[in-house]
């Protein structure tokens, strides 16, 4: 059995997802870069009640996947509030599953109780998992691009 809830971000709870973390960088990152979260400013945000960390973790307890969001009215349309996902994983061997369904479900309905208009997510090309989100009544909007300096 599978939970889903939002976990406060605590120094456990780094310890324990930072390992995660690494995994997902390496499988997904586009630009060599070494891991190393300002987790401080996470925390903040948090404190300010503009983050959420939702984690899926299986019957042992055991991370499983995460979906982040920072929340926030948006710079240009203030009179609505927009969730803008910070990071989505599920562990490789955990793909195929309902995870990533119920992490999507699971965030829009908590997001939707916090007053949020719209979502957003990003998918790398090198995981594109746009398909998935599409099925689940999302919209291609824009495409993003990136330049290392």
């Amino acid at each position: 059995m599978i939970t889903y809830n939002v976990e406060t971000l605590t120094d456990n709870l780094i310890e324990e997802v930072t390992p995660i973390l690494e995994a997902h960088r390496q499988e997904l990152q586009s630009h060599p870069m070494k891991l190393n979260p300002q987790w401080d400013k996470y925390k903040l945000m948090e404190q300010l009640d503009s983050f959420m960390w939702l984690i899926a973790r299986d019957e042992s307890g055991a991370i499983v996947g995460y979906v982040a969001f920072i929340i926030s009215p948006n710079l240009h349309y203030k009179d609505y509030i927009y969730a803008i996902e910070d990071v989505f994983y599920v562990v490789q061997d955990k793909r195929g599953t309902r995870i990533g369904i119920n992490l999507v479900k699971k965030s829009e309905e908590l997001l939707k109780e916090r007053g949020v208009d719209i979502i957003t997510h990003h998918a790398k090309l090198t995981n594109n998992f746009s398909p998935f989100l599409q099925r689940l009544g999302y919209n291609v909007t824009e495409t993003m691009l990136a330049k290392r300096l």
